[in-house]
């Protein structure tokens, strides 16, 4: 009895057991036959978002198209502006019809916008017109051509242009504008009417660059007046006396030799109490309001003793603020120019400098004179003049006293 009841008991275990596993899974073999790849799509809507925004898009472009010719001002004119306007706000309507929706507060919006895009720029020309597109730059001077350069920029079809001093028109003259910027070399022989500075730098005159463009603009723009301070009315000599020295193998000692001088010359602007000092020196080189003098001049210096007697340092070239020359000893000479400027000879000193020999123009003691002869060139008819400068000093080298010899004063 016992035995039966156990085996009942396994027997009702084993099928609670199998009634607490989970039931299997059944795939459905239908839903599973095509990857997920290979779904249909659905076909796109007619009027989708894809073809408004490009509507859209086209109508904003049209409306920087009339920003641009708004730009050209008065050369467009505002029906053409304002059929471009019409024309790109309504793209922009269209794009949102097609979307389904035409919102009114956004649609008034975004013609304000494009209004003030399109024709903005029109509206500030027409308003302010006396310079908005017209502009003189890159003023310079061409010193290899004696040319004054500049540029005129804007957007037009012709320039007239004239260059003015104190209201008078010194030069004009006119260009179509092949681009938006037109450059023009005038010569300065064509305009010059005088310095713009004095000596010391003040101002005394004014150039001014005026231009009109085919639109109706116009501009001026006063020219840099160190620029056309260009007429040397001054100028000076100065020299240093060159002495060798031989220490000797004697007992006599070591001996002194005049050699000849050292030359210096300075052309440009000084005040009128400027003048030869004592020991061969200039007031000028010496002054404190020492200013750089750029122009178109040559020159010479001559060298002439009591009993006739000359040497003529071979004609310096100012071209700006460079001075060429050709040395009779050394040959093709440059050097850029502020202040006195160290002249060539006919030798070399032990330090290199190039000095006039006692024997070019040395015949006695007595006072030399130092002729500076200046021409100003390319600077017009009434400026290309002449002038000339004479400094003189006592030259006493062949003086028993030593003093004598050394001093050189004024005379």
């Amino acid at each position: 009895m016992g035995g039966l009841l156990d085996k009942a008991n396994a027997t009702k275990q084993t099928e609670d057991a199998k009634a607490a596993e989970p039931a299997p899974v059944v795939v459905n073999a239908t839903s599973s036959s095509e990857p997920p790849a290979h779904k249909k799509e659905m076909p796109p809507i007619s009027g989708s978002p894809d073809t408004a925004t490009k509507v859209n898009l086209a109508g904003w472009v049209i409306i920087l198209l009339g920003a641009i010719l708004s730009l050209q001002g008065g050369a467009w004119g505002f029906v053409v502006v304002a059929i471009v306007l019409v024309a790109g706000i309504g793209a922009i309507v269209q794009a949102d019809r097609m979307r389904g929706s035409v919102s009114k507060p956004k649609l008034y919006a975004t013609i304000v916008v494009a209004l003030l895009v399109a024709s903005g720029p029109y509206i500030l020309v027409m308003v302010f017109p006396s310079n908005a597109n017209i502009a003189v730059t890159d003023i310079s001077i061409d010193e290899d051509n004696d040319e004054l350069d500049f540029a005129i920029r804007g957007s037009f079809s012709s320039v007239d242009v004239e260059i003015l001093s104190e209201g008078e028109s010194l030069w004009q003259g006119s260009a179509d504008m092949t681009s938006e910027i037109k450059r023009f070399n005038v010569p300065i022989n064509e305009f010059f009417d005088g310095n713009t500075e004095t000596y010391d730098g003040t101002v005394i005159k004014t150039y001014t660059l005026s231009a009109t463009s085919s639109n109706g603009n116009s501009v001026e723009l006063d020219i840099n007046s160190r620029h056309l301070t260009r007429h040397a009315q001054n100028g000076g000599v100065q020299f240093t006396t060159y002495v060798s020295t031989d220490t000797g193998t004697s007992a006599s000692g070591s001996s002194s030799t005049i050699e000849g001088l050292r030359l210096e010359a300075f052309v440009g602007l000084f005040s009128n109490g400027e003048k030869a000092m004592d020991d061969g020196k200039h007031s000028y080189a010496l002054s404190t309001n020492m200013r750089a003098f750029v122009g178109q001049q040559t020159y010479t210096v001559t060298i002439t003793s009591p009993g006739g007697s000359q040497y003529t340092h071979p004609v310096v070239t100012l071209d700006g603020d460079v001075a060429k020359w050709t040395s009779t000893h050394s040959g093709a000479k440059s050097s850029p120019v502020f202040g006195f400027l160290p002249l060539s000879g006919t030798a070399v000193d032990v330090d290199g400098f190039e000095y006039v020999e006692k024997e070019e123009f040395f015949d006695g003691n007595g006072c030399y004179d130092f002729t500076l002869s200046v021409t100003n060139v390319n600077l017009g008819p009434e400026y290309s003049d002449t002038f000339t400068v004479v400094d003189s000093w006592e030259i006493n080298w062949d003086s028993e006293n030593e003093e004598e010899r050394k001093s050189n004063p004024a005379c």
